[in-house]
């Protein structure tokens, strides 16, 4: 057998193949970042191989390129490898060794590797959850020269038609005017972008029922729902619902030594978008009745807005895992945990 480390770089690889007793067997250190080269090297190795690679740049295209080729390949999570296997001198071929003895000894942090769907869903989501962000900056630099310009309004919606006509009739400087004109394109432009996205999305949740049922959850739309089934995956990879939580980001830091026990922040680990998406969710869901809601208030006073927030996207990620683990819609779920709920008169919006 042939254990052979990948350490990617964005013209060339680095390779290094060691046998079972770790003895270095084949080692390159500038193969042309193309699957061609690479597949010719890893077949002259041997005939038994699995190749290792860290979870950067293009190893989602590679993973998949080798795999075609009947070459069994993993990723890592560079970050756990770097904890795992800390060295003083760090070289290119030191790195794809360290990775071969990794999986040589099975030591290797492995991370699961969604299949094509799925990563074609997590980038038209994410694509579309990135310009918003970029049209929500535009907006903001609408309203930054309006506020240094000492102009006001009393229209609710800047934005909307009776916005549009107050801002083509108030009086700007020069230099101003020109900066509005411009943004308001751009937020224009990207308007057209994000209603052609919201169509792509509306036609890959139509007829999902694991999406309708999360969608009777109060404050999940269209897009929270599909954004969630993608960033989550595989429920089955998941042996709880503190495990999903964690692979979220929202579990905190715990030091205990002794008789002495600290518990930290939240950190960045984890899934961003997964934790972003819950947190918006509860945005909606925090002032009104129900059991999120609850939790937010009973945290409220003690820890702040911000870790009570936190907190409440928590126990939503678990919530969450059991309708999805069960199958149960939003009114199922209630009776289970047999929760009364005044439901609100007025409908609640969703955060996405």
């Amino acid at each position: 057998m042939r254990w052979v480390g990948l350490d990617l770089h964005k013209h060339y690889i680095t390779a290094c193949a060691v046998d079972d007793a770790g003895d270095v067997v084949a080692e390159h250190r500038r193969l042309p970042a193309d699957v061609g080269p690479l597949v010719a090297w890893l077949q002259a190795v041997g005939d038994a191989v699995t190749v290792a690679m860290e979870a950067t740049l293009y190893w989602a295209w590679l993973h998949d390129q080798l795999s075609a080729a009947g070459i069994a390949a993993v990723a890592a999570h560079p970050y756990q490898v770097k904890l795992i296997w800390q060295a003083r001198c760090k070289t290119d071929p030191i790195d794809a060794r360290k990775l071969a003895e990794l999986l040589r000894t099975n030591l290797l942090p492995v991370i699961w590797v969604p299949d094509t769907e799925v990563r074609a869903r997590r980038k038209l989501l994410r694509g579309r959850a990135y310009l918003v962000r970029v049209r929500t900056q535009f907006k903001n630099r609408i309203h930054g020269q309006l506020t240094a310009e000492n102009r006001q309004t009393t229209v609710t919606d800047l934005y909307g038609r009776a916005g549009r006509a107050w801002l083509a009739t108030v009086a700007l400087s020069p230099a101003a005017r020109v900066q509005v004109d411009l943004l308001l394109e751009l937020v224009d432009a990207l308007d057209v972008r994000i209603h052609s996205l919201d169509d792509r999305v509306k036609r890959l949740v139509h007829g999902d029922p694991v999406a309708q049922r999360l969608q009777t959850w109060p404050g999940i739309g269209t897009f929270g729902a599909a954004l969630l089934l993608a960033e989550i995956g595989s429920m089955h990879r998941f042996r709880s619902a503190h495990e999903l939580a964690a692979y979220a980001g929202l579990t905190p830091s715990t030091q205990s030594s002794g008789d002495k026990t600290r518990h930290g922040s939240v950190g960045r680990a984890g899934s961003p978008w997964l934790k972003w998406i819950l947190i918006e969710i509860v945005q909606s869901l925090k002032l009104a009745p129900g059991p999120v809601g609850q939790q937010y208030q009973k945290l409220l006073r003690s820890k702040g807005k911000a870790k009570a927030t936190v907190a409440a996207a928590r126990k939503l990620c678990c919530y969450l895992y059991w309708c999805l683990k069960e199958e149960w819609s939003y009114e199922e779920w209630l009776q289970q945990h047999n929760k009364l709920e005044v439901r609100p008169r007025q409908a609640l919006g969703s955060a996405a």
